[in-house]
C-alpha cells in the first residue's frame, strides 16, 4: 500500500507563491539596475563631482591658511621696516634740526609723529594690498 503525502493547503501555497514573487521581484530589480547604464553613469558622475568639490574645498582652505600666515609675516616685516624708517628719519631730522635757525621749523622737524604716521600708513597699505591680492586669487 502506498501512502500519499497530504496535499499542502491553499494558504501554504499562497504564502510560498508570495515569497517566490518577492524574490523574483528583487532579482528583476537588481538586473534592471545593472542594465540601466544611464543611471549608473549619472551616479558615477555625481560621486566624482562630490569628490572634486571636497578636494577643491580642502585646497581652498589650505591656501587660505597659508595666505593668512603669509599676510601676518608681511605685516610683521612692514611694521619692522616702518619702525626702522621712523628711527632713521628721526635721527636725520635731529641732525637737520640742529642746523635750522627758525625755532618753529625746528620744532616741526623734531616731531617724529608725522614719520610714525607715514610708517603706519606703509604698514596698512602693505597689509591691504596683500589681503586684496589673496582675495582676488581665491575668486
Amino acid at each position: 500500500m502506498t501512502t500519499v503525502a497530504p496535499a499542502p493547503d491553499a494558504q501554504q501555497l499562497r504564502a510560498e507563491i508570495a515569497r517566490t514573487r518577492a524574490a523574483l521581484g528583487e532579482t528583476v530589480e537588481a538586473l534592471a539596475a545593472k542594465a540601466d547604464v544611464k543611471a549608473r553613469v549619472r551616479n558615477a558622475a555625481n560621486d566624482a563631482t562630490g569628490r572634486a568639490r571636497a578636494r577643491a574645498k580642502a585646497l581652498a582652505d589650505r591656501t587660505q591658511t597659508r595666505a593668512a600666515a603669509l599676510a601676518g609675516r608681511v605685516r610683521a616685516q612692514a611694521t619692522h621696516a616702518a619702525a626702522a624708517v621712523t628711527q632713521r628719519a628721526g635721527a636725520k631730522a635731529g641732525s637737520v634740526t640742529s642746523t635750522v635757525r627758525d625755532p618753529n621749523l625746528r620744532r616741526r622737524l623734531a616731531r617724529p609723529v608725522p614719520l610714525a604716521v607715514l610708517g603706519a600708513a606703509a604698514v596698512g597699505t602693505a597689509a591691504a594690498i596683500t589681503t586684496l591680492t589673496l582675495r582676488n586669487r581665491k575668486h
